[in-house]
């Protein structure tokens, strides 16, 4: 798919901003249904999601945001599988990648109520698992949006 400039204008505002239709049209000057209709060849083509997952977990009472490096002893797509089977069975883990050039084989985003849960969660539950050899914790300070999805299009 080919994106135009108001393709780009829309994943913009979208990539930043949780606005409706009326919002967005007027601040592209283009009509709602142009709009709607953008959005939805958008989403056909897979270029964004027609679901927003963007949770305030503080508001929920998971305080602690953290960025877990998980090393395994294998490296086979059998290990990841059973290792990425046994994380989905933690409700606290938000996501996973699977990453290079690190000491670690994967990352794994998750949130906790507060250190006392995170201790539970990090030494009887992801510490147990199978060919799980070495965890190294972050914890996120404070998450900026620096993205610029119409900078970065315009490039190409």
């Amino acid at each position: 798919m080919q994106l135009d400039r108001f393709d780009k204008q829309i994943l913009e505002i979208l990539s930043h901003e949780d606005v409706n239709l009326n919002e967005l049209s007027e601040r592209i000057n283009l009509s709602v249904s142009s709009v709607h209709r953008r959005i939805k060849n958008l989403i056909e083509a897979q270029i964004m999601s027609p679901a927003k997952h963007q949770i305030n977990f503080a508001k929920l009472g998971f305080n602690l945001h953290i960025l877990l490096q998980v090393s395994l002893s294998k490296h086979d797509s059998e290990t990841f599988d059973k290792f990425l089977a046994e994380i989905e069975d933690i409700p606290e883990v938000i996501n996973a990648f699977l990453v290079t050039g690190q000491s670690a084989d994967f990352i794994v985003e998750l949130v906790a109520e507060n250190m006392d849960s995170y201790s539970e969660i990090l030494l009887r539950r992801i510490g147990k698992l199978d060919n799980v050899v070495a965890l190294h914790s972050s914890f996120v300070i404070k998450k900026y949006d620096v993205f610029n999805c119409y900078k970065m299009l315009h490039k190409r």
